[in-house]
């Protein structure tokens, strides 16, 4: 049994947390309440200074004082949502929030109800400090606040914007006139001449006479006349030589019997 009281124990401390965290579902706004983003600047510089953003929520109601907790829905247009830095304060620092996702923007929700009570004649205020990142583009931000009391009951809505004045986007620069172009050169000054099979590039090639040369062929045709002229003088020689020799008398020959 000791258990099992530990264990509802606990979990009753935990769906206590959670309906702490998390703002109450939509209900209709009350009456004789009224929310006002009543300080806001017209517009954030990137990398500035954070400013202040103030919420008051006042009633004319009679009757008992109420505790309330904030919410603060912050939507970023042109920017990044991780652009934008919030801080939720009070006179001693710091005050504690829960920061969730709502498609695309960035609930964020006091996780305690705030030191001051809500009664008439008496105001309660939240302060944020917001800056802009120094990258951050043109753009705006959206303000949606929403005030709640302990019970999670949703009292009153107000909505507040201002810009955000990024950083200058680069100018472009003016078209300059187009150069005039060079004057051209030869192409085999301007491109190199391709190199052939044997390595000889094809300008030196192409700067040679294109009549062929008779000077190789003449020399072979002399020299092969030369050979057949000493050949003809030579066969003369020895012909003339061989006239020139006595002649041996011939043996007269013997008959047979």
């Amino acid at each position: 049994m000791r258990h099992r009281g530990a264990a509802l124990l606990l979990t009753g401390a935990l769906t206590a947390l959670t309906a702490v965290l998390l703002p109450a579902p939509a209900h209709a706004e009350v009456d004789g309440i009224d929310l006002k983003v009543t300080k806001a600047p017209d517009n954030f510089e990137a990398g500035d200074d954070p400013q202040i953003v103030e919420v008051v929520v006042s009633t004319d109601n009679r009757g008992r004082c109420r505790k309330i907790r904030f919410s603060m829905v912050l939507g970023v247009e042109g920017a990044e949502l991780d652009q934008v830095r919030v801080n939720r304060v009070e006179e001693n620092g710091t005050f504690p929030t829960q920061v969730r996702d709502e498609g695309g923007k960035a609930r964020i929700t006091d996780t305690q109800v705030d030191p001051g009570q809500l009664c008439r004649g008496r105001t309660v205020t939240a302060r944020y400090e917001v800056s802009v990142a120094e990258n951050a583009p043109d753009g705006r931000i959206t303000f949606d606040a929403e005030a709640f009391d302990a019970g999670r009951t949703l009292l009153q809505k107000a909505a507040a914007s201002s810009d955000i004045e990024g950083v200058a986007k680069p100018s472009t620069p003016p078209s300059e006139a187009p150069e005039e172009p060079a004057e051209e050169e030869s192409s085999e000054a301007a491109i190199p001449p391709p190199a052939d099979a044997s390595g000889i590039s094809a300008d030196l090639a192409a700067g040679q006479d294109s009549t062929p040369s008779l000077l190789g062929p003449g020399l072979i045709v002399g020299a092969v006349l030369v050979l057949i002229g000493v050949g003809l003088l030579m066969r003369l020689r020895l012909r003339n030589r061989n006239r020139n020799r006595p002649q041996r008398p011939q043996m007269p020959g013997y008959a047979r019997y």
